[in-house]
């Protein structure tokens, strides 16, 4: 291994710690509170005005999220976040470095779609179809998990191509 391809290896690591810090500190000191206004002042507002006064669910904020949850116990507590919440945001400065446009399209339109499936799935909740409130857990954790393995992989992928 000559010099320089130990500099473009060294120059991508480089790179990479930059955009994890970068793109942490923005996420934390601007995108992620203008998340949680949104959700507080208008999601949040929104989704309660579909649940009848005579509703077991209620709805609760959280930081940047809000949940759903029973008074009778009838189905788990549930999650609703905002898409391009941190988990995209720590996937996608994983994935810029390595220009690796695959995944982060993956990424992108999975969050995209994320736009339909979170609110017909709150509203089915709602709307008495608790047996989607596993099914919303899991796919809460899944994507989630989905995404840092790209990012991981796009990295490791950009390393191993430096590397030889």
């Amino acid at each position: 291994m000559d010099h320089r391809e130990r500099s473009f290896r060294y120059l991508f690591w480089r790179k990479l710690c930059i955009s994890l810090t970068a793109i942490g500190l923005i996420y934390i000191l601007f995108i992620r509170p203008v998340q949680s206004f949104v959700v507080r002042e208008f999601i949040l507002p929104a989704f309660d005005s579909f649940i009848t006064p005579e509703s077991e669910i209620v709805s609760s904020p959280g930081v940047d999220e809000f949940f759903l949850s029973s008074l009778s116990d009838s189905f788990p507590r549930v999650k609703i976040e905002v898409p391009f919440n941190g988990y995209f945001w720590l996937a996608m400065s994983m994935i810029w470095p390595t220009k690796n446009k695959q995944f982060g399209r993956v990424v992108w339109n999975y969050n995209l779609v994320l736009f339909a499936i979170i609110p017909l799935s709150a509203l089915g909740i709602i709307h008495g179809f608790t047996w989607l409130a596993p099914v919303v857990n899991v796919h809460e954790k899944v994507y989630k998990a989905l995404f840092l393995i790209l990012g991981i992989l796009a990295v490791r992928k950009t390393d191993e191509l430096l590397k030889n």
